[in-house]
This record gives structure tokens, sequence and C-alpha cells, in this order.
């Protein structure tokens, strides 16, 4: 499947899930949050379709898939992320090298 087929599937079932996507510039990688109860997911404007497949599909694999309905070669590109560790940044940390967890 393109890249840009997989960013439409995984847009379309990440908003199901009741998030909004955000498209920001910065020096950021982009990934999902709650935020006051809103459930983003922020992603870097200058990324490609790859990457933003990339942050969509780990975003959408934090959450029940069991419950959603995705075309199986979807599914499989999700589920490659299901067991990776999270990468959590303390933004109020002011040196960037001790934020990253």
């Amino acid at each position: 499947m393109k890249a840009a087929k997989l960013v439409q599937f995984l847009t379309e079932a990440i908003e199901k899930q009741g998030y909004r996507i955000r498209y920001e510039k910065g020096n950021f990688r982009g990934g999902s949050c709650v935020f006051e109860e809103d459930k983003l997911v922020i992603m870097n404007k200058r990324y490609g379709d790859e990457e933003r497949a990339e942050v969509l599909g780990r975003a959408l694999a934090r959450n029940d898939l069991d419950t959603l309905f995705l075309v199986p070669e979807v599914r499989d590109y999700v589920e490659q992320f299901v067991d990776q560790p999270l990468v959590l940044i303390d933004l109020t940390e002011s040196d960037p090298e001790s934020a990253a967890r």
C-alpha cells in the first residue's frame, strides 16, 4: 500500500478514536497526547507521508485495536508498534538531553 493511502486510512481510524490531528511547524517528531481532556495527535507539518504514517500508527497502537475495524494491511502496520516502548519527553526540563526518557 502506498504511504499516502496508508495515511488516509490511519487518519480516519485515529479520528474515529476521538483524536484531533494538528499540523504544526517545529523541531519535533510528533505524537499523541491528551491535553485538557482533548485527544490530540500533533504532526510535524514538514513530514512526508511515510513519517506521518509512522506517527499515526504509533498513536493508534496505544488504543484498543480489538474494537476498531482496520483493513488487514493497515492493522499489520499498526500492530508493529504495539509492543514498542514509548518515548516520553518532560517539557519542564531545561536540558533537552535529560528531558528524553
